[in-house]
């Protein structure tokens, strides 16, 4: 009969130390809550029961460092995954555009010079949209290589830090528990059933205490060498993916305006037709000068006029 008292006890100690740290974590996790919103709000005194969360230089340090880096990684992600998205949508456009233009030049039978625009156009978006399918290839291998960095490198990481979160709410868990229960003793008889199950509490914290603060010591070491990983990553492959897209870019902007590029025959007509139109208009305002003017000025030649305003070689 006595065995079987201490049995049960026994189990009472170790269901009451497990309920007591299960209420310890929801009480002070509440406690916190409200003295960090709502009691801050209304300049309510905080509670000086609670535990202060612990501090380590080493863990907070990696924890920024990983937490720069990812808002870094992130935002380099989104914007070339948008430049990406913009590309494709071009090659897309000047495919059917290509499509168009060639069809509506063999429709196209009265007017021979608009079906060889039609042609020149059509063949300036083929080309160009075939650069665009080429270059676009390095800006997709960095996205994907930023994609990966951020959901598993620096994932993997956060898990690592997740877990030093959790052991330290532990650690804190069980020395606010160990506390309790070592003040309640004082006041308690011995022997009693609650000094025994105070007794018990505070065995089994003390263990847990050590067992978690020696895993935190693990996880602190673990994080700082996932951090330290990251950040020698960034320096290794970053720089490459870099140089390879700054020359993706440049090559295709240097043949895109190769392919965009007017005919020199186009250029030398088109400098011909302004040349004339200005020569014209010199003569016109030439020829409606007010009869104020000294008739030396009234009678300046015009092919003097023109020739000074002209865009050809002197």
């Amino acid at each position: 009969m006595t065995n079987q008292k201490k049995e049960r006890r026994t189990s009472y100690n170790r269901f009451g130390f497990k309920v007591a740290i299960l209420s310890q974590t929801f009480m002070e996790s509440v406690q916190n809550t409200f003295n960090n919103t709502i009691g801050s709000s209304f300049g309510l005194k905080k509670n000086t029961r609670c535990i202060a969360p612990i501090v380590d230089g080493q863990v907070d340090e990696a924890m920024k460092k990983v937490e720069n880096l990812k808002k870094f990684i992130k935002g380099s992600q989104e914007n070339i995954k948008r430049i990406i998205n913009s590309m494709e949508a071009t090659i897309e456009a000047e495919r059917s555009l290509t499509a168009l233009y060639n069809e509506e030049s063999v429709k196209e039978d009265k007017d021979v010079d608009l079906r060889i625009r039609y042609l020149k156009i059509g063949d300036s978006f083929n080309r160009d949209n075939k650069e665009l399918s080429k270059y676009i290839i390095p800006l997709k291998n960095y996205e994907d290589w930023l994609n990966t960095f951020l959901t598993k490198a620096i994932g993997d990481t956060e898990d690592t830090i997740n877990l030093c979160n959790q052991v330290r709410i532990e650690i804190q868990s069980y020395a606010s528990c160990l506390a309790d229960a070592k003040n309640r003793i004082k006041n308690e008889v011995e022997n009693s059933l609650e000094y025994e199950s105070d007794t018990i509490i505070i065995k089994e914290s003390e263990e847990h205490l050590e067992k978690s603060r020696e895993k935190f010591a693990q996880l602190k070491i673990q994080l700082k060498e996932k951090a330290d990983m990251l950040e020698l990553k960034r320096q290794v492959d970053l720089p490459n993916y870099l140089d390879t897209v700054h020359t993706a870019l440049r090559l295709y902007h240097q043949n895109a305006f190769s392919i965009f590029s007017a005919p020199k025959d186009l250029e030398v007509e088109s400098v011909q037709t302004t040349n004339e139109s200005i020569n014209s208009d010199s003569a016109a305002s030439l020829q409606s000068l007010p009869s104020s003017l000294p008739s030396s000025l009234q009678n300046v030649p015009t092919n003097t006029v023109s020739s000074n305003n002209s865009f050809g070689p002197r």
